[in-house]
């Protein structure tokens, strides 16, 4: 969808946008969303919304966290990731034309939950990765969160800068960045999804090959007291032997 957004708005040769200030020479994604393409930009930020909140619950699904570390860290994430994503779909409801500093509130809580949610899972990851060494995928999906993390928040904070000093066109450039990675670290989590990426199931294996060994050993030990009880109890009454006889 931002595509289509950015393709629509030079196609149409930058529009200058009601919510737009008189210098301004870049829209901003909200300025542009704001108009005749507010239906489908409520609908995109809902699916890419609804999408990211499920990828980081796909996490707890398919992920072991046998730490209570990573479960506090995934439970974070996840608290973030929420409050991230309501404030994604809540700013493209309430506009920057009707509703400009609600519009601004909920995307002060996007960015700021977004953020902070990735910095949980990307630490998640670190901690999964040394826990499952034979998973180099978990290793490669941390090192790649931590780019995006890093330029995420850097790009973020330049973003509040910009606004805070009044350069507009500067904001509204590094406001379109923001949200194309954004968009990348959202794919990261399909790499997460794959099968070679999933702990849980490894560790249910583990569990059951141990439970079985286990199995194996008691019984073996069992065994060899029967064999025991039997060799000390063959000798008891020898005289019955000789009666035999």
């Amino acid at each position: 969808m931002l595509w289509a957004m950015l393709i629509v708005y030079l196609a149409q040769g930058r529009p200058h946008y009601a919510s737009q200030e008189a210098t301004d020479t870049l829209a901003f994604i909200s300025d542009i969303g704001s108009g005749v393409l507010k239906p489908p930009f409520i609908t995109s930020t809902s699916i890419t919304s609804i999408f990211f909140f499920l990828s980081l619950l796909s996490v707890r699904r398919n992920q072991a966290l046998p730490k209570r570390k990573d479960q506090i860290l995934d439970l974070c994430a996840l608290l973030f990731g929420l409050a991230g994503s309501a404030s994604l779909i809540l700013l493209s409801v309430f506009d920057t034309v009707r509703h400009p500093n609600l519009h601004r509130l909920f995307l002060l809580l996007f960015m700021l939950g977004i953020v902070v949610s990735a910095l949980f899972t990307t630490l998640e990851y670190r901690s999964l990765g040394k826990s499952f060494t034979t998973h180099p995928v978990l290793k490669y999906s941390y090192m790649g969160k931590v780019v995006l993390l890093v330029a995420e928040g850097g790009l973020s904070i330049g973003f509040g800068v910009c606004l805070g000093m009044h350069r507009v066109t500067a904001g509204a450039v590094l406001e379109w960045i923001i949200a194309f990675i954004f968009t990348f670290y959202v794919l990261t989590f399909f790499f997460d999804l794959r099968p070679g990426a999933r702990t849980k199931i490894v560790l249910a294996k583990e569990k059951a090959l141990s439970k079985g060994a286990s199995e194996r050993m008691a019984e073996e030990e069992q065994g060899g007291e029967m064999g025991g009880e039997r060799e000390t109890q063959a000798p008891q009454y020898p005289e019955m032997a000789a009666v035999r006889r």
